[in-house]
């Protein structure tokens, strides 16, 4: 039971590193604790608005837009080539920004595309959309630089992975 408590429980702090010696997961008062549901579920949306278009594509969409299977394909490879892009930039943005910020630039980067989907009308449309809605897959970077800079390295592999494994679970849900 005391190591149960460690989930609702302020955390110890680090004093040298300023960092969480535990994962306080059910605690949304503490500043680690709030790290841990915001970032979360900042990812988990990502993942849910990212996904949210493959199972369609093959069925409603397809006929509704008149796709051809090369059309389904390129939008894909589209949507995670830009993922694969803004990874790679959002890294160093991370750095010299902070996650928090970086992270709510990729969230809205890619809600205001997610709120237009309604719009499409073509298959390059489609392509188009995929390509923005894709900058959601980035959001992976930040979660995990903000975690990693909240928790102490006695827990941040159990902090990444957790943040890492329900962010992810969006694609699930979705």
């Amino acid at each position: 039971m005391t190591r149960l408590n460690l989930l609702w429980k302020a955390p110890v702090v680090n004093p040298t590193n300023n960092k969480a010696q535990s994962i306080p997961i059910l605690n949304p008062f503490d500043p680690h604790g709030r790290t841990f549901f915001f970032s979360t579920f900042g990812f988990m949306i990502a993942f849910l608005s990212w996904y949210a278009f493959p199972p369609l594509l093959t069925k409603t969409i397809k006929s509704d837009l008149h796709l051809t299977q090369d059309d389904i394909a390129n939008s894909n490879i589209v949507g995670l080539t830009a993922t694969l892009v803004v990874r790679l930039i959002i890294g160093p943005l991370c750095d010299r920004f902070g996650p928090r910020l970086c992270f709510a630039g990729v969230l809205l980067a890619g809600a205001i595309p997610t709120a237009m989907a309604g719009l499409v009308t073509s298959a390059s449309g489609l392509i188009v959309l995929r390509f923005f809605i894709g900058i959601l897959g980035a959001s992976f970077v930040p979660c995990q630089v903000w975690s990693t800079g909240f928790f102490d390295k006695s827990v941040v592999g159990t902090a990444n992975a957790l943040m890492a494994g329900i962010g992810n679970s969006g694609g699930g849900i979705t």
